[in-house]
């Protein structure tokens, strides 16, 4: 008796504990490549700050609220991308996200001292999708 109600607790465990097959859709990121000249930065502090827009490309935008928006500069022409926010050669780098565009901002790494125009940067942008 025993044997039987052990194999039927087994047999009851193994049909209640069934799989089923989940099917997830994979959403590849977006990268987007912005080359900014040192032209495209404006300051309205006499040179403490300094800041510029990327736009999306075709009218669109830089991913829905719910997403990550990643963003690094390369200062070597592409050999090596560094994630802002950045400081380099004692400037400050960060961005914020707004109505689908990312705005960037330079300043002096200690936020009290003029700096000179950015030099001529790329800017890496990389949506990734979340739910």
């Amino acid at each position: 008796m025993k044997k039987i109600l052990f194999l039927l607790i087994i047999g009851g465990a193994l049909f209640m504990a069934s799989c089923t097959k989940q099917y997830n859709q994979v959403i590849p990121n977006q990268t987007v490549y912005a080359d900014l000249a040192s032209s495209d930065w404006t300051t309205t502090d006499n040179g403490f700050n300094y800041t510029t827009t990327v736009t999306p490309p075709t009218g669109g935008d830089f991913g829905a609220s719910s997403d990550a928006v990643l963003v690094y500069f390369t200062f070597d022409n592409g050999k090596t991308y560094e994630q802002v926010p950045e400081v380099y050669n004692n400037v400050s780098y960060t961005y914020t996200v707004t109505n689908g565009e990312v705005d960037l901002f330079a300043q002096s790494a200690n936020g009290a001292e003029t700096i000179l125009v950015p030099p001529a940067l790329t800017a890496k942008i990389i949506v990734v999708p979340s739910n």
